[in-house]
């Protein structure tokens, strides 16, 4: 079948994101990491198409080194992070949340 109703030549933009970040962290067992990846067609006119991909799941490696880079411009920034520093600072970000006061809490005297 070759017709298509109401066919219309579009413009737009597609581009790959990644839409979520799991954090495996099994007691006994390695870290690992899944990113959960789309697909996203934005069309003149503002309409916008997300399609789900398949999971990238990457195995923990404390020494594995990688370029940061600007989140606005995908340009490195001429510092590099190792995935165990990483670790470090998501290990931390969880012991301070742990840690901080509850806003219903009283402050201790």
């Amino acid at each position: 079948m070759s017709y298509k109703l109401d066919h219309k030549p579009i413009a737009g933009e597609s581009y790959i994101r990644c839409s979520q970040v799991i954090i495996d962290n099994r007691l006994g067992a390695a870290p690992s990491v899944t990113f959960h990846r789309e697909s996203v067609i934005g069309i003149d006119g503002g309409a916008v198409v997300r399609q789900p991909m398949s999971p990238r799941e990457i195995a923990f490696d404390p020494s594995f080194s990688v370029p940061v880079l600007d989140p606005e411009t995908g340009e490195a920034t001429g510092q590099t992070i190792t995935q165990g520093e990483l670790y470090a600072l998501i290990y931390s970000v969880f012991i301070a949340a742990e840690t901080a006061p509850s806003e219903h809490e009283e402050p201790a005297a």
